[in-house]
This record gives C-alpha cells, sequence and structure tokens, in this order.
C-alpha cells in the first residue's frame, strides 16, 4: 500500500498554528474522518501548534492521511524537552494561549497517541484522528507496525520520494522510491517504481526489481529498495539500487543493509540484483531511508526511542539526520509478533 507524504508547517507564529489548523479540516474533509474525528484533530493541532510557540525551537507540524479513514498529526521540536511528562498527560495544565485543553486532552482525543520526549532532546507528539474505528486496526495482520515520514526538500511541492508497504501476520515488505532530483518529474518516477509494487509482486524482490525497472524507464529514473520480512523463516531480504540505506537493529546489535550502485530506469538493462539475507531476530526493528537522510542515521542516542511508536521514531531521525537539500524519507517497522504470546 502506497503511503501518503506529510505536509509541513513550520510554526513561528500564531498565523501558522491557524494554517495547520485550516489544513486539518480541509483535509479532514476529503477523508471519512469527518464530524468529531475532525473536531478533534483541529483542536489538537492548535494545541501543539501553540505548544510549540511556547515552548520549542525550530518546531512544526507535520499532516498526512491515512488511507481515507483518518489523518495523523505530529508536531516536532528542538526545543528543551518536557521535565515531567506524566505530569503534562495528567492534565497538570494547559496550553496558555491554547484552546485550554492541555496535552493530557489531546491524548484523550486521540485515538491513538504517543510522546517522546527529553530534557534538552526535544519533543515530539503523534495523534491519529478517525472516525469510527482506529487507524491501526486498518493494517493486515497485526505482527508489525510501520510508520514514516517522506517530505519534499521544498514545502508544498510534489514529493520525489515515496515509500510503501505491504504485510500480513507472517511478512512485511518495505518500499523506498526516490526518484532523481525533485518537483514533479522526481515525482513521476518515484510513483512509477511504487505502482510495480501493486502489480503482480509476489515476495520475489529481485522479480520486482525487474518490473519496476521497466516501468521507471519512462521517466527520468531513480533508486529505489525493497526489503522482506519473514517470521516464519525468520529471515530478512533486502534488494537495493543506488544511495537508498537500510539497517536492522536488534538486541543491541545493528547490522547494514547496503544497496549496489547504479540506477533505475536509465539503462536499457535492468540491473543485476544482489539479494541480502539476514536472520531476522524476533523483536528487531528495520530501518530504510532515502538520501535525503545522512548516511549515518543511528538510535544509540537513545535506546528507550525504539519502544515508541515507529511513526514517533522516523519524526525523530528525520529531525536529526534530514539534510535539508533533497526530499527525505525514513521507515521503521517493528516487529510486533511476540506482543501476542
Amino acid at each position: 500500500m502506497t503511503q501518503a507524504s506529510h505536509q509541513l508547517f513550520r510554526i513561528r507564529d500564531r498565523g501558522d498554528v491557524g494554517a495547520a489548523r485550516r489544513a486539518v479540516d480541509a483535509l479532514a474533509g476529503r477523508l471519512e474522518a469527518a464530524g468529531q474525528a475532525s473536531e478533534s484533530a483541529q483542536i489538537a493541532a492548535t494545541e501543539l501548534g501553540t505548544n510549540i510557540l511556547r515552548h520549542g525551537e525550530d518546531g512544526y507540524l507535520l499532516l498526512r492521511s491515512l488511507d481515507r479513514l483518518g489523518l495523523e498529526i505530529l508536531a516536532v521540536d528542538r526545543g528543551r524537552g518536557i521535565a515531567d511528562p506524566a505530569g503534562a498527560l495528567a492534565g497538570a495544565g494547559p496550553t496558555p494561549g491554547g484552546l485550554g485543553v492541555g496535552l493530557g486532552s489531546v491524548r484523550r482525543l486521540a485515538t491513538s497517541f504517543d510522546l517522546y520526549t527529553g530534557v534538552a532532546k526535544g519533543t515530539v507528539v503523534l495523534g491519529r484522528f478517525a472516525a469510527g474505528r482506529r487507524p491501526d486496526d486498518a493494517a493486515p495482520g497485526g505482527s508489525f507496525r510501520c510508520g514514516g515520514v517522506s517530505l519534499p526538500v521544498v514545502p508544498g511541492d510534489l514529493n520525489g520520494d515515496g515509500w510503501a508497504v505491504t504485510d500480513d501476520d507472517s511478512s512485511c515488505s518495505v518500499l523506498v522510491v526516490d526518484g532523481l532530483g525533485h518537483g514533479p518529474a522526481a515525482h513521476q518516477a518515484a510513483q512509477a517504481g511504487l505502482a510495480a509494487l501493486g502489480t503482480g509482486y509476489d515476495g520475489d524482490l529481485c522479480r520486482w526489481l525487474h518490473s519496476a525497472h521497466a516501468a521507471m524507464r519512462q521517466t527520468r529514473g531513480g533508486v529505489a529498495a525493497l526489503a522482506r520480512i519473514d517470521l516464519a523463516e525468520r529471515r530478512v531480504c533486502f534488494v537495493g539500487v543506488g544511495n537508498i540505506h537500510g539497517r536492522v537493529v536488534a538486541r543491541g546489535q545493528t547490522f547494514g543493509l547496503v544497496s549496489q550502485p547504479g540506477m533505475m530506469g536509465t539503462e536499457h538493462q535492468t540491473p543485476r540484483p544482489r539479494l541480502l539475507d539476514l536472520p531476522w531476530v524476533p523483536g528487531a526493528s528495520l530501518l530504510m531511508w532515502s538520501d535525503g537522510l545522512r548516511s549515518d542515521v543511528t538510535l544509540d542516542s537513545d535506546r528507550k526511542l525504539v519502544t515508541h511508536d515507529p511513526t514517533v521514531v522516523a519524526a525523530v531521525l528525520h529531525r536529526d539526520f534530514a539534510r535539508g537539500t533533497d526530499d527525505a524519507t525514513v521507515v521503521v517497522v517493528q516487529d510486533r509478533s511476540g506482543d501476542r504470546s
């Protein structure tokens, strides 16, 4: 399933908060998140944006749709952090200048919620809002949690990156595509690569590579990587062409997933695939990202980060490692199969 890109709203004054709230209203109107879900999301966007104005540094809101079921809001900043997150969530006080609901009420309004913060480390708040059911309920299976952040380098422009995920109870495939350059032509290239995942992909990574290469030949081309986690075999397989990076984090160890040099769609001959096959440890996490982020993406600075919602993890990594010179995508998959044992 191809995932929507985020919209970014930098929060520098009250007008920016209002613009984000109106964007939430407009997006909810095009989805099934009507009525109470839309109202709750607008209240949350106002409260979170106002909180950034008062306490955050270089803060912004991220907004995207969730397959017509609802929408997702992320508040991200590099501020001083929340010294007492439990107190804040318990309703120690509303945000002055906000709607008077406080962070705890934002959690109650959301259909799913997460908070990551640390003193001098900044804060990321995630809220999802849906009509009738939780957005997470739409995902098949339940063995995996998957989230990501994907943004064009120019806010409001078409995104030259893209990502998609397919999963069931025993396997999960994740694709990251980066069209050459950025803007509309790069977006077209990325969409061609993503579409190849939905046209006959059967779990064979090398066969997908050939299909994607053929589809991207009608565009300016780009780079891509596809990973497949198989719980029954306890393996993760990876194939990539160009500068898409991957990493498996498991029990304090990190294993790199390296793409081969080359470009998709620019040559007559399909790039020769080099399939990587590694053991998959229960409870492991998979990271994949485009070169809009630095190559040294790591979770080493805070071991607790990986325990948070994968979308929160992705937002932190994007905040801390994005170059700011190209479209950027980071995707996180967590194995949650042990949660049901």
